[in-house]
Order: C-alpha cells, then structure tokens, then sequence
C-alpha cells in the first residue's frame, strides 16, 4: 500500500453523551483514518463526539444536542453514498431539522465479517433512497444521494448544508433478534447503542467497547476506498469509506 495521503481523526469528548438524547452511546475511543496514497477520499469535517460543527460552531447552541452522534463528511449535493458494508435495507424516513430524509442499513456479522452487529443511518439525503425494503446491499454500491434536507434555516440558514451524516448504533443481542426477525418489534433506543462509525473498519474488532483499549498504531485504521465505479480497493475490502475516492 502506497504512503498515507491524510488522516482523519474520529476522537472528541462525549460531552454527556455522543448521542444526546437520542439513546445511549459510548464516548469516542480516539480513533483516526488514514487511506492510500493514490485516493483523495472526502474528509471527516465533523468526528464522533465532537462538540463543533464542521465550521466551528458549537453544538450546543442554537438547541443542539451536544457532542456528535456520528460523522459529518461535506459533500456536493447529489454525490453518491456507498454502504459502508454488505447487509440490507433496515428503513427510510424523513425528520425534521437536523435529521432530513434518511435510510437505515442493517449489517449482520455473517455479511460483513465483523464481530459485532450494527445498524448505519445515512441521513440529509436528496431524495428516497431507491432500495426496497429487504434489499441485500453489496459493499461500495450506491445507495442513495447526498443532500441538505434537515438543514436549511437555523443554524445552516437559508441555503442549508449539503453533507452526509453517519450513525452507527450497535445492535444489543434482544435487539438482533427483534431486527431480523421482526422488525415492527424493533426499538431504537431500546434495542441499540450510538458508537464512532470508526469502529466498523477495525480489522478483528469484537465489540465496538473494546477499540478504547486498542495500543495507539492500532487506533490509526486502514480504510479500503470505493473508486467511481462502486468498486472496492482493494476488491476483497468488506468495510469500505461511504463515498467513492478519487
């Protein structure tokens, strides 16, 4: 692998938690990115935990919550969003300010190869998604557009924040059951814990507790591109970054 382009921190303090009251989640275990030299891959602008906005704002003004909840890459609208892993389509919806139009991907541990089960939610899309419900994702395949909904007026003003923001909440063993089961049974804050987003490209990670206590080389992580096409590099990567690289 070529020499590491740039890195991207995923640390910051919880700051009473990184998911606000959005359920309970575990603080940021310090953990960075780096990519292959040849790949320009959009940066992390807003990290897990942080308690600033991409601009430097603070989070806990204006009504926010407090420390992030996930990442926050800034995109143009209308890029593609790739899944971070192969799983299938969990739920879509659309919030209000700070939430948009948003889609749910559940990743089991036989789909993906990591230890521990996970939902992400890819939120400010452009549009629907176009998947259907039940529908196996592959990973690096596009599955919906960047937008800005859930940001225009308040603290982004009139012409909002074009940007993905990425959650992901680990699955309790109940709540595993209950999702790929019967997902009408399924409860958010029951049933799942907000954690870095990093967590899910530690090679071998069993639980997503357990990256804290990782010696500092293994908290700089790897991360496997997507090239313009939707094809991981290496081809073999089953965790990939959630936007193609250049």
């Amino acid at each position: 692998m070529a020499a590491a382009a740039d890195a991207q921190s995923g640390g910051g303090r919880r700051g009473g938690g990184a998911g606000g009251s959005f359920g309970e989640s575990l603080p940021a275990p310090g953990l960075s990115v780096v990519f292959d030299g040849a790949a320009a891959c959009p940066p992390i602008d807003s990290p897990y935990g942080a308690l600033t906005r991409y601009d430097g704002s603070s989070r806990r003004s204006g009504g926010a919550e407090g420390a992030h909840g996930g990442i926050d890459l800034s995109l143009d609208e209308g890029t593609p969003l790739r899944a971070v892993a192969a799983g299938r389509f969990f739920s879509a919806g659309e919030g209000g300010m700070l939430e948009g139009i948003y889609l749910w991907i559940l990743h089991l541990p036989e789909d993906t190869g990591l230890g521990f089960p996970f939902l992400a939610k890819y939120q400010h899309l452009r549009e629907p998604s176009p998947l259907r419900a039940g529908e196996a994702v592959r990973p690096g395949q596009e599955i919906a557009r960047s937008g800005k909904t859930g940001t225009v007026g308040g603290h982004y003003g009139p012409a909002g924040y074009p940007h993905l923001h990425l959650t992901i909440r680990l699955l309790t063993p109940d709540g595993v059951q209950r999702a790929a089961g019967n997902a009408a049974e399924f409860r958010l804050l029951r049933d799942s814990i907000i954690v870095d987003p990093l967590t899910v490209y530690v090679p071998g990670l069993r639980t997503p507790a357990d990256a804290a206590a990782l010696p500092p080389d293994r908290k700089v992580l790897r991360v496997a591109s997507v090239d313009q096409a939707g094809r991981p590099q290496p081809a073999e990567a089953r965790s990939v970054w959630p936007v193609a690289c250049r």
